[in-house]
C-alpha cells in the first residue's frame, strides 16, 4: 500500500509541474539547418474576382518567427506563374519585400509585414492583359525569404511541418480565379415569338403576340446554375395548355455568359442565344430540340443585372 501511494504522490506532482510550465513553441523545422526563419501566415489571400480584377490584390500578412524571436528578415522575394489546368507559365520576379517593414504590433509580440500588390501589376509582370484570364485560371505566389545571416528559405528546402496548423508558412499560394454569380430572384417575364410543333399537337398561335408571368431562378449547389421554375418561360402553358417546364433544366451563368442546358420532365434538352442586356432587363431567345422556342425578357423589379452579361 506503501509503494501505490508513493507512486501516486510523484504522479500527482509531475502533473502539477508540468501544469505550471509555459508552453513551449516548437523547433523550427528546416531541412539542413538546426534552426531557420520562417513567415507564418496571418492573412490568407482572397479569390480574384474575374468581374473586379482591380480590386483583387495579392494581399497577405506575414509574421516573422525567428530563433531569437527578433526580425531575421533581410528581404522577401515574391515570384509568380498562371496556372490553366496543366499549362503553367514561366515564373518570373513579381518585387520584393524589405526586411525593414516587418514590425511589433499589439496583436503580437512578433514583427508583422504586408505583401501587397496590385493585379494590374501581376499581369505585367506576367505579360498579360485582363483578356488573358479565365475563370477557373489559377495565379501562384511563392516567396523566398532572405535571411540577415544570408540563408535563403522557400517551399523547396522546407520540412512539410510548416504548412502544418501551427506554423501556417507554405511559402507558395495558389489563388483562384473565380467568377461570382448572383442570379437568384423571381423575375417578371415576357415571351414573344413563340415557336411550337403543330403537327404534334401545339398550338403557338393562342399565345398571341406573347405572354407574361413570373419565373424564379433558385441557386444550386453547383455555382453559377440555378434550376427554372419554367423553362419555357410561359410557351407551355399557352401553346401546350400544361404545366411549366421543370426537370432537370438549369440556367447557367458561366463567368458572364449565360445558357441553359438540361432536359425537361419530357426529355426534351434546351439551350439558349444571348440577345442583349440594358441592366434591368435581359433579353435571350430559348429553344428545345422539339420545335419550342421563344424570345424572353426577364426584367428586375429591383437593382441591375450584372453588367458582365452576355
Amino acid at each position: 500500500m506503501k509503494k501505490i501511494k508513493l507512486i501516486y504522490t510523484m504522479m500527482v506532482a509531475i502533473f502539477i509541474a508540468t501544469s505550471c510550465t509555459d508552453f513551449v513553441e516548437p523547433a523550427i523545422p528546416y531541412n539542413g539547418f538546426e534552426t531557420g526563419t520562417y513567415l507564418k501566415t496571418i492573412k490568407t489571400p482572397a479569390a480574384i474576382n474575374f468581374f473586379d480584377l482591380d480590386n483583387s490584390p495579392f494581399n497577405i500578412l506575414l509574421e516573422c518567427h525567428a530563433a531569437d524571436k527578433i526580425n531575421n528578415v533581410k528581404n522577401v522575394d515574391v515570384y509568380v506563374n498562371h496556372r490553366r489546368g496543366n499549362t503553367v507559365t514561366k515564373e518570373v520576379l513579381l518585387g520584393n519585400v524589405d526586411g525593414s517593414t516587418f514590425t511589433t504590433t499589439a496583436d503580437s509580440k512578433w514583427p508583422r509585414s504586408t505583401v501587397n500588390f496590385p493585379m494590374a501589376t501581376v499581369l505585367s509582370k506576367l505579360g498579360f492583359s485582363k483578356t488573358n484570364l479565365r475563370g477557373g485560371d489559377f495565379i501562384e505566389y511563392r516567396l523566398v525569404l532572405t535571411t540577415l545571416d544570408g540563408k535563403t528559405f522557400s517551399n523547396n528546402n522546407m520540412s512539410p511541418t510548416l504548412t502544418e496548423q501551427y506554423y501556417t508558412s507554405p511559402f507558395f499560394y495558389r489563388v483562384a480565379v473565380v467568377c461570382p454569380s448572383a442570379l437568384a430572384g423571381t423575375y417578371d417575364y415576357t415571351t414573344t415569338n413563340i415557336t411550337g410543333s403543330v403537327a404534334d399537337g401545339a398550338n403557338p398561335a393562342a399565345c398571341g403576340t406573347g405572354v407574361s408571368g413570373k419565373v424564379t431562378l433558385t441557386a444550386t449547389t453547383t455555382a453559377g446554375e440555378y434550376t427554372v421554375s419554367d423553362g419555357t418561360f410561359g410557351q407551355y402553358a399557352c401553346a401546350w395548355n400544361d404545366n411549366p417546364a421543370t426537370g432537370s433544366i438549369r440556367f447557367t451563368d458561366a463567368c458572364g455568359k449565360i445558357g441553359m442546358k438540361g432536359t425537361d420532365q419530357y426529355g426534351l434538352a434546351y439551350s439558349l442565344s444571348y440577345i442583349s442586356n440594358t441592366a434591368t432587363e435581359l433579353k435571350f431567345k430559348w429553344q428545345n430540340n422539339f420545335g419550342d422556342s421563344g424570345i424572353t425578357t426577364l426584367k428586375r423589379s429591383s437593382g441591375s443585372w450584372p453588367t458582365g452579361l452576355n
